[in-house]
């Protein structure tokens, strides 16, 4: 066991080491802080410039409960959030293109199966080292909701499930990439076919069908931005997070069969 993890913390180092000495990865960085940060601040200043007004009309109409339904969470975090997923929606398949296919294009796929590493391993090793360099790009945002929370005091749940989703949104983008990378040793056409499938699950609720029939329900839960709007709102169901974690296990298992068809050639 201890080898095990041992071989795995090998494969994540590789990974992480990867990320950081290449420039692509401070270019995807700086792409990610700068539209994210700008998605906050224009969410605060069209909340602000919102705000400003209900007090004039208070002013003018003597009706106070005008300002009840400014909420923080709703208008500001929330969008911000979601806007952060849907930056993820493009940046992700640029971090993950290179996972396998530049090992394919290297010739060191082969090194990596002839060593002691299992399948296995690898995977799991690709997977979390990936993971981790996605968490370094989330970790500054949280500078963000600190602003908020010292000058104002919006609610810690829907921040908290929020980043929730965000995050597991991210480990679905991570394993969709590595399946997409194993296909081919095309860096540019593993990106486009993780773009597709990670755009379709977002699209696939727009499919025209007929409340409450069965396929209605069956095609709003594969979708992506239902389970995302429910964990920005504040409501952590055990279905939206079995959903991710589903997505994440299936697409990881098909990255594995990828990998070990490539072996059987």
């Amino acid at each position: 066991m201890q080898q095990s993890w041992a071989n795995t913390w090998a494969i994540v180092q590789k990974e992480l080491k990867h990320y950081f000495v290449s420039p692509i990865a401070y270019v995807v960085m700086v792409i990610f802080l700068t539209l994210s940060g700008y998605f906050f601040y224009a969410g605060m200043v069209r909340f602000s410039e919102q705000f400003k007004y209900a007090k004039q009309m208070i002013r003018f109409y003597q009706n106070p409960e005008m300002l009840a339904r400014f909420n923080l969470n709703e208008m500001v975090i929330a969008p911000a959030l979601f806007n952060m997923v849907f930056v993820f929606l493009f940046i992700l398949p640029l971090i993950m293109m290179r996972s396998f296919a530049e090992e394919k294009r290297q010739g060191t796929t082969e090194l990596l199966m002839t060593s002691p590493i299992t399948t296995n391993q690898l995977l799991v090793g690709k997977f979390l080292g990936s993971l981790l360099f996605v968490l370094v790009l989330v970790v500054p945002t949280f500078a963000y909701q600190a602003l908020l929370f010292w000058f104002s005091k919006p609610e810690w749940g829907p921040v908290f499930t929020g980043y929730v989703g965000v995050i597991l949104f991210a480990s679905a983008g991570v394993a969709v990439g590595l399946f997409a990378s194993s296909l081919t040793e095309n860096q540019i056409i593993a990106a486009v076919i993780s773009f597709v499938i990670l755009l379709f699950m977002f699209i696939i609720n727009f499919i025209g069908q007929n409340e409450g029939t069965f396929v209605f329900e069956v095609v709003k839960y594969l979708s992506v931005a239902e389970h995302i709007r429910n964990l920005l709102r504040g409501l952590m169901d055990t279905r939206d997070v079995v959903y991710f974690l589903s997505f994440i296990v299936v697409f990881l298992f098909l990255t594995k069969r990828s990998i070990e068809s490539t072996q059987w050639r």
